[in-house]
Parts: structure tokens; sequence; C-alpha cells
């Protein structure tokens, strides 16, 4: 294992990307020189196979989300200067209602937990965090972790259970 020099994740010791920050690891830098500070040459960078990213992440002060539902083909728009914990609605007394509730895009039939995804902005960047969910949440076809915050990019694909959101900021 490594870790990322950045933002302090945990990455696989062959791997030249940090998973959740996407900055160059350290072992990815093994043939540089770590005592003195020079240029990198290109061929360095050329070297190391690049991670296909499906947009950008840095979100701007002014940036909302847009989350549009794939088979409900509905729109919603998100100010995210907080956290927002996406669910659905329920009359559970001890369990906290979601922030926005995915009941009317068939949130109930494909699997959408009470609490399912949160939502944070982390300075320009939004993170994504599954809450533990019940049949699990996925960025981009791979499953999250429980309560381990990943970057969101613009025009990435999230599934809660069964239900699939595209994102893109605006």
């Amino acid at each position: 294992m490594q870790v990322c020099p950045h933002c302090g994740r945990q990455n696989p010791a062959v791997e030249a990307y940090c998973y959740s920050c996407g900055h160059i690891l350290p072992n990815a830098l093994a043939d540089t020189e770590r005592d003195a500070t020079g240029r990198l040459s290109d061929a360095l960078y050329e070297a190391i196979e690049p991670r296909r990213r499906w947009g950008t992440a840095y979100f701007d002060r002014e940036s909302k989300l847009r989350l549009h539902f794939r088979d409900a083909d509905a729109t919603i728009v998100l100010d995210v200067d907080r956290e927002i914990v996406l669910g659905r609605a329920h009359d559970e007394p001890d369990v906290a209602l979601p922030d926005v509730d995915l009941s009317p895009y068939g949130a109930l039939e494909k699997g959408v937990s009470r609490n399912h995804l949160v939502l944070m902005r982390d300075h320009d960047t939004v993170v994504v965090s599954d809450m533990g969910s019940a049949n699990s949440s996925y960025l981009n076809g791979q499953r999250l972790m429980p309560f381990e915050p990943r970057i969101l990019r613009d025009n990435d694909e999230l599934r809660l259970g069964r239900l699939v959101v595209r994102v893109s900021f605006v």
C-alpha cells in the first residue's frame, strides 16, 4: 500500500494515481530523484498510463448539481453549500428524513435506503459517500465503500440500489 501525499488515502502499491483525488502517487515517481527538486522529464509522464476520467472535478461557488434520473426522465437541480442527504421519505420516528426525497423517481421499488447517500462540498469539489445503504451505491459502475468519500466529477453516473442518476455541474 502507498499513501497519497495530497489527501492521505491508502492506495494499492501498483497504482500510479490516487483513486480518491487523482494525484500522482509516490511509487509512480520512484525513478526520479527524491532528494533534490528538479524538472521531471516528459517521458516519465508519458510512461504512466492515464486513468479515464468522466469529467472535471472542479465545482466553483456558483455551480449547482443537476441530477437526471434515467428511468423517470426527470431532472432536479441542487445547491451544494453543505451536506445533502439523498434517500426516500419514511415514517420511522427514530430515523432522520433525507434532505432530498427520491420517492417520486421510484426509490422504494429500486431499493433506495431511507438515508442512502450524502453529497458534501469539499473546497472546490463535491464528494459523495454511501451511508451504509442496504443495496449499495455505485460511482461510474464501481461500488462505493460505506462512509468512504469519493470525488464527484461532471457527468458522473451514480447508482443508488437500481436508481440510476447522471450528475452534471451547471
